[in-house]
């Protein structure tokens, strides 16, 4: 029955491995790249900032259009001559009687329509200031973009390489239980027949009790980084890993002082700020304008005539400008306010990029460590692993202790999983790195130069 219940599980592992989709790193980086909602949400925003970049270049353009009106007024309005009439009636012979001097102006209801055209020729760097900003947006929104995606990379190198090292930490907690149980049991076994002491059996048995906890414990570990790892690719079922950890020497990067001078060129969160300076700068600029006039063409042609008065002309054209002389003091203290905000972004510039220089400066070097650890690990590694089959055959022959087998063991695992850790932190710091310099696109190409 307990051979039936483990064939069970095993065949529905297996079916849970077959039909889970399998993702290379690159591959990964791409479906989170198309289904992170915050990316979404950036490009759309971008759409929107280039529209109203579209729309303050129309500012430079004439405006054209036509318009009407139908009105209803509660009497004509007329002009009253009669005090004229009055003066110049004595001066007819008798019996000539003038008619009444009223000269309809308006009737009571009236239509009009007219075209009309206006063309601002000078604004005091209105226009020129609001295309400035617009533009400022547009670069601000790639900037966060870029900026999204590059710490997406970060994101993803931690979740998907910390699943892969999940895994390998199962596979090797996994041989260590192996082991574990092997050494429980000829411990078992030579006490039986009087070999060892009762110490020594103990010895073994704590220590297979351990490896056990610690798998089980690995197991739990192995599948929160699976979770976390399906939630970000958004994918239901388990997601197979087609890459592996690697260290790539160091050598084939970039030095230190390449990468901090390419993230002060292409780092997206220098880019954002340095758009919200020329937006600042913009704003400042359209706030000034408030001090100078603006000039404009116009003109008007009236469509329909039937109900023009004899006051209105058919058509008017003309220069015309607009000055605000006073308005208490508002439009100096919007522009010294604008000042202020570009300094102050400034500022904050001087300071992130500061950040980001110590941040590139803190993650090479803890990549240069991992190199050196994984180097150092590997020849490690063939050690511990003679050392453990000598203790092991030392002590099924009676010539080691238990204590010694299980140092050995413990040492072989801790090798282990040092340079599982060391290959974590170097792509781990290396996502970073990248992602720093503005490089997020060159993590698969350096992964080719791994050991």
């Amino acid at each position: 029955m307990i051979k039936r219940k483990w064939f069970v599980i095993l065949c529905l592992l297996c079916a849970g491995s077959l039909s889970a989709k399998e993702y290379s790193f690159n591959q990964a980086y791409e479906r989170a790249l198309q289904s992170s909602d915050s990316l979404a949400a950036a490009r759309q925003e971008e759409e929107m900032y280039r529209a109203q970049l579209s729309s303050a270049r129309g500012l430079y353009l004439p405006q054209i259009g036509v318009k009407g009106s139908y009105t209803a007024i509660n009497d004509p309005i007329s002009i009253d001559l009669n005090e004229i009439r009055n003066v110049i009636q004595p001066l007819y012979p008798a019996g000539v009687t003038l008619p009444p001097f009223v000269l309809k102006v308006q009737d009571e209801q009236f239509f009009q329509a007219q075209a009309y055209a206006a063309w601002t020729l000078y604004s005091g760097g209105k226009i020129s200031s609001a295309n400035e900003a617009a533009g400022a947006n547009v670069e601000g929104a790639q900037a966060k973009l870029n900026m999204l995606s590059n710490n997406l990379l970060v994101e993803l190198t931690n979740k998907y390489f910390g699943a892969l090292l999940a895994d390998k930490t199962v596979e090797v907690r996994g041989k260590f239980l192996q082991n574990a149980r092997q050494n429980a049991k000829d411990g078992a076994d030579m006490f039986r027949v009087g070999t060892i002491a009762r110490v020594e059996k103990m010895s073994v048995d704590v220590l297979e009790a351990q490896a056990q906890r610690d798998y089980a414990s690995s197991l739990n570990d192995a599948q929160m980084a699976q979770s976390l790892l399906k939630s970000l690719l958004k994918e239901s079922e388990d997601v197979k890993l087609g890459s592996s950890l690697f260290v790539i020497p160091t050598d084939k990067l970039p030095s230190l002082k390449e990468l901090q001078d390419m993230a002060l060129q292409k780092n997206p969160s220098l880019a954002l700020i340095e758009s919200k300076t020329a937006l600042s700068q913009a704003n400042a600029k359209a706030q000034k304008s408030g001090f100078l006039p603006s000039v404009y063409l116009f003109a008007n042609r009236e469509l329909y005539t039937n109900d023009l008065t004899v006051l209105d002309p058919d058509y008017a054209y003309g220069v015309g400008f607009a000055w605000n002389l006073f308005e208490g003091g508002r439009t100096y203290n919007q522009s010294k306010a604008a000042e202020k905000q570009t300094q102050s972004i400034i500022d904050l510039k001087r300071q992130q990029t500061k950040d980001i220089l110590t941040g590139l400066e803190y993650y090479y070097k803890k990549m240069q460590n991992a190199e050196q650890n994984y180097r150092a690990l590997q020849k490690e590694l063939a050690f511990t692993e003679e050392f453990y089959k000598t203790r092991r055959l030392g002590f099924r022959t009676g010539t080691s202790t238990s204590l010694e087998v299980n140092m050995a063991m413990t040492q072989w695992l801790k090798t282990q999983l040092d340079s599982l850790k060391a290959q974590y932190d170097f792509v781990t710091s290396l996502a970073v790195l990248l992602s720093l310099s503005g490089q997020a696109d060159m993590f698969g190409e350096y992964a080719k130069e791994a050991l």
